[in-house]
């Protein structure tokens, strides 16, 4: 057995879909067992003895920003739930404004459509979307320095690519940022979980997350983390009485924002989605990132091993990546769709791009039936 694999019996924490073989956690990560008795103790539980359970509830989401903060190396205070990234980045930029005169926003093509959509939508508030060259290296600090200019006010980079895999040098796109005097969002959506995100290194300005893939929490359970330099210095226009420094204060007339990322928050938050988070967090920083990220790299190279031999007509990924493969089929996707469809293997597809992620409840079984899918 290969030093950097898990032992098996880490799959037997997590709900595996039954009959089949899930390389999809790049979408959704599986379950956790823990997650449906958190739900009922730290949700329902209370909820049904107390009646008014928000003292039971809010220490469950203190417990979660904990364990989060833990994870990625950073203060629980500095960290503010939301309910998904878009929502998250909107009222960064929300703040932004009031922050600098700058009004565009550098992103590349290849980011996850939504962020696009919040930056493209802010056009009437007088912002201005630019983007990378459809070709442009978006590991490459050199990328982002070619095309920031003065009128930047954020650089929104994914630390790892949805569409190709390509794993960012955040330090390095964040520092180019800073030089030309611009902020730096880093979106780890596709990494947190199966990549160290660490921002304090990196030097970001501010981190968008979710739960939903590689961390097992479900969906509604996002965030966004704000660097200690931004932790007063920002005010977010999106506001509601979670933002304020004392939500049940009730005073109409004097709102005051939380002295930290709370003044985030918006509204009445969700309950459940954190609580779901707090079980797959547990379970990722029980098994260890470092060890969960050998153990997908290690999967990863058995399976081109085998395969980029007998495909030279495909196009593999080159340079650092994170958790999920993307291969180019071309014109043989149609095959390639049907012959995993048929043997029941969960993948999905960017036009002819395959991908396929391999998590800590994966096992060689899973890559030796994916060999026999393609061959």
């Amino acid at each position: 057995m290969n030093a950097t694999l898990l032992p098996e019996a880490v799959a037997d924490r997590f709900h595996l879909p039954p009959g089949a073989i899930y390389l999809k956690s790049h979408s959704v990560g599986c379950q956790p067992r823990a997650a449906e008795a958190a739900l009922r103790d730290r949700l329902l539980a209370p909820w049904r003895e107390a009646g008014e359970a928000w003292p039971h509830w809010l220490s469950a989401i203190d417990e979660w920003r904990a364990a989060l903060g833990r994870l990625i190396e950073v203060e629980a205070r500095d960290i503010c739930p939301a309910t998904n990234v878009s929502a998250a980045l909107s009222r960064y930029i929300s703040a932004l404004g009031q922050a600098t005169e700058r009004r565009t926003i550098l992103l590349a093509p290849s980011a996850f459509p939504t962020i696009g959509y919040v930056a493209s939508g802010l056009a009437a508030a007088g912002w201005t979307t630019r983007y990378l060259p459809d070709d442009a290296d978006v590991r490459d600090a050199a990328s982002w320095r070619a095309a920031l200019a003065e009128d930047v006010a954020l650089v929104v980079a994914m630390h790892v690519s949805s569409n190709s895999g390509a794993l960012a040098d955040l330090a390095a796109v964040s520092a180019v940022a800073r030089a030309a005097g611009a902020r730096c969002i880093a979106d780890c959506a596709q990494s947190v979980g199966v990549v160290p995100v660490t921002p304090a290194e990196w030097g970001v300005d501010a981190v968008l997350g979710t739960s939903v893939k590689w961390l097992c929490g479900g969906p509604g359970a996002a965030w966004i983390w704000v660097a200690p330099h931004d932790r007063v210095a920002l005010a977010p226009m999106e506001r509601g009485w979670w933002s304020h420094e004392y939500p049940f204060e009730m005073n109409i007339r004097d709102f005051r924002y939380a002295p930290d990322a709370r003044r985030w928050w918006g509204g009445t938050p969700d309950v459940a989605p954190f609580i779901l988070s707090a079980a797959g967090i547990g379970e990722i920083a029980a098994i260890g990132i470092d060890r969960i990220q050998a153990h997908n790299r290690t999967l990863q190279a058995m399976l081109r091993d085998a395969l980029e031999p007998l495909t030279p007509q495909w196009r593999w990924p080159q340079g650092a990546i994170g958790g999920t493969l993307c291969i180019d089929t071309g014109t043989d996707q149609p095959r390639v769709a049907a012959a995993f469809a048929a043997r029941d293997i969960g993948v999905d597809f960017r036009g002819p791009i395959v991908r396929l992620s391999f998590h800590a409840y994966n096992g060689v079984a899973d890559v030796e039936a994916a060999v026999a899918a393609f061959a």
